[in-house]
């Protein structure tokens, strides 16, 4: 009998994935489970649980790294370093081989789906109980905690979905979108004929419940921790309004709803009270290892005091240090991955003027804190430990021969192994809105957006380069969208967003490094992950 995974949680997804044929069974307990939370301070671990399934596993276990990965690295902004390997779908993910069962992509889909499965669970008790399950709480609990936990539930059953979507779903503007049952529906926690019988959606109806949930969210959720009033764990890496705010901004933008997605990101950049600001340096919101996030962060995916071995280890195969790194990675701490397969490509670093046509690091670089803070460029292969400095030159393959600019984002604290991962930054927010005023005909706010993104990037105290202001800072009358494009790159590589990106505007996904491979234009019919068979071999519709 073929297994069932979509839609379990903890237990129940150990039942259902063993293989047994008594699957059914254990739906029929004759005691069962009663409820698990006696009051809104155990109702808190409801809120807890899907953050741990979203972010925190070993190797493949949670989804947001392994999307991540997967996402750039289908893009023309990364390179397959040749003889590189790992134990991950390496080329079958640079090649686009999205037919392929890539294994990575089923462990991060079942680990969605039991995000979603926790969230289910626990809002079915909210609601069964009249939104009162706890009558005898104090008001002042049901109002900070209580409405803050069932708005973290609903926000995080949409960041799964959305996810899933982003990944395994066609497009909005392929006529599939509207027609084909692409994944499974499920805002109720199930029964063992529900589970084996899912009843599976379009992308239009997944997006528009993904809608649903975030209005919700941002209705519950707060703007900030409140010390004496929330939970104390609610301050560290938790979902806010503001975070809601962001993620339906990223929903309207994939949609189409370009107006509305200006509202939220208005809401972001404009009306959060200063918690948001453009004012460190870019490092400052990948380097941290305590509760406290850099000013640009507005969501993080919190590591710090997690088990060891839950840290997002995929990361290391796009980014140059090792994941036990420690005080950032280099100089006297110096440590490289040895498994990264994938840098940025030439052609990217070229086009965004990083690189000149001979390879060699250009002056718009070395300005540019982005560049010397987050990216990492070595030389090619050097053929020996004595040749040049292992911080220079590529000593680990003998095939890559060219210069190569590698991301370094991620493990750059004080212990890479506990450092904390931003998942949405003000920059990100910046840039869509910048490209959305553009297409409305507002050329001067999307300027003004730009013009702040590189105000904070780019340095004009850099010994041995020339400023020029005229090139640096743009005008309503110099801006195109090549300029906003070109700064997302430097922005967000390495982040999983320019696919997605390309994907909202209908660009072409083009080759970058690749040779003998096509762009990829829209409406990207072959640009999305198909489900595991195990669950198609389900589906009756």
């Amino acid at each position: 009998m073929k297994t069932k995974y979509t839609f379990v949680v903890l237990l129940i997804a150990v039942m259902l994935g063993s293989g047994s044929c008594e699957q059914k069974e254990f739906f029929k307990l004759t005691n069962p489970p009663e409820n698990p939370w006696l009051n809104i301070s155990e109702f808190e671990r409801a809120a807890v649980s899907p953050y741990n399934y979203a972010f925190c596993s070993e190797w493949g276990g949670a989804y947001f790294m392994n999307y991540r990965v997967v996402l750039d690295a289908m893009t023309d902004v990364i390179y397959r370093i040749p003889g590189a390997s790992a134990n991950f779908p390496v080329d079958e993910v640079y090649y686009r081989q999205t037919t392929v069962e890539a294994d990575r992509g089923i462990s991060a889909y079942y680990a969605a789906y039991n995000t979603i499965g926790i969230c289910n669970s626990a809002l079915d008790f909210y609601y069964n109980n009249n939104e009162n399950p706890y009558p005898d709480a104090l008001p002042v609990d049901k109002e900070y905690n209580l409405k803050r936990i069932i708005g973290e539930l609903h926000f995080m059953r949409a960041y799964s979905y959305y996810s899933l979507l982003i990944y395994h779903a066609p497009v909005p503007a392929d006529p599939d979108f509207k027609t084909k049952k692409i994944l499974p529906l499920r805002l109720n926690f199930t029964d063992a004929n529900a589970a084996l019988n899912p009843v599976y959606s379009t992308a239009e109806e997944l997006y528009k419940t993904v809608e649903e949930d975030l209005l919700k969210a941002k209705e519950l959720l707060p703007e900030t921790f409140i010390a004496g009033k929330h939970h104390p764990s609610y301050q560290y890496g938790r979902a806010d309004r503001f975070a809601a705010n962001a993620i339906l901004a990223r929903l309207y933008f994939r949609i189409g709803k370009f107006d509305n997605a200006i509202t939220e990101l208005n809401a972001v950049i404009d009306q959060n009270s200063g918690r948001f600001k453009l004012n460190q340096d870019p490092i400052e919101a990948f380097n941290r290892n305590t509760g406290e996030k850099g000013n640009e962060v507005i969501w993080y995916a919190l590591y710090y005091d997690v088990q060891k071995g839950t840290i997002p280890k995929e990361a290391t195969l796009f980014t140059y240090l090792d994941y036990r790194a420690t005080n950032g990675g280099h100089g006297t701490n110096h440590r490289r991955s040895t498994w990264h397969t994938y840098s940025m490509s030439n052609d990217a670093a070229k086009r965004i003027g990083w690189m000149d046509n001979n390879l060699q690091v250009t002056q718009q670089a070395l300005r540019d804190k982005r560049y010397r803070q987050l990216y990492w460029r070595l030389e090619g292969y050097c053929g020996s430990a004595g040749c040049g400095s292992p911080e220079n030159y590529d000593m680990q393959y003998p095939l890559s021969l060219k210069p190569r600019i590698w991301g370094d984002k991620y493990f750059r604290g004080a212990d890479g192994r506990f450092t904390n991962v931003p998942i949405i930054r003000l920059p990100e927010m910046y840039l869509t809105r910048s490209i959305l005023r553009f297409k409305n005909g507002d050329l001067a706010g999307a300027a003004s957006d730009l013009n702040a993104v590189r105000k904070r990037a780019w340095d004009a105290g850099v010994a041995g380069t020339t400023y020029e202001a005229s090139t640096d800072f743009v005008s309503a009358a110099s801006i195109s969208e090549e300029m906003i494009h070109n700064e997302r790159i430097r922005e967000l590589a390495f982040e999983g967003d320019w696919l997605i990106y390309c994907e909202n505007l209908g660009l072409p996904i083009l080759p970058g490094d690749r040779e003998n491979t096509v762009s990829v234009n829209s409406p990207y019919q072959s640009m999305y992950w198909v489900i595991p068979q195990a669950e198609l071999d389900f589906k009756t519709e």
